[in-house]
């Protein structure tokens, strides 16, 4: 398959995906909902109440936003340049989501509540998306191709 529509097909998977766990009602997340009969099936329906992971599914789902659209772009074919302002196109695109998201989440009245932690939360995955992304993006030496070192 080609790399760029197995890249778009993961990345678009991932929207669809993070779309749902960052503006589903609240009630997707209580004892009835989607997600907790999703975690019961897994036999994990005490996670929630043991650990405080909003914060890191917030970091995660935008950690891989901008780690998988940075696939899509090093796969497609654009010249240095245009792949440098892609790159910091897609981290700050996903960066101002992050934070429209937050107002997104408090207008739409659904049970969900606007938390600057998240928006903290949100801009810290961006960058760290970022930052992995392009340690292990294939530098391009004039030589020969090597991988930037961790």
């Amino acid at each position: 398959m080609n790399k760029i529509v197995l890249s778009l097909t993961i990345a678009t998977s991932w929207l669809a995906m993070s779309s749902y766990l960052l503006l589903a009602p609240a009630t997707s997340f209580s004892g009835n909902g989607l997600f907790a009969r999703w975690l019961s099936a897994l036999g994990l329906s005490q996670l929630p109440q043991q650990l405080p992971i909003d914060k890191l599914i917030h970091l995660v789902i935008f950690f891989g936003l901008v780690f998988l659209w940075q696939q899509v772009i090093n796969a497609a074919s654009f010249s240095l340049t245009q792949k440098r302002r892609l790159i910091i196109l897609n981290v700050a695109g996903w960066c101002c989501v992050g934070i429209a998201i937050e107002f997104l989440q408090e207008a739409l009245q659904a049970g969900r509540q606007f938390d600057y932690l998240d928006m903290l939360a949100n801009s810290i995955g961006c960058g760290l998306g970022g930052w992995v992304a392009k340690k292990l993006t294939p530098v391009e030496t004039g030589v020969a191709t090597k991988t930037n070192c961790l």
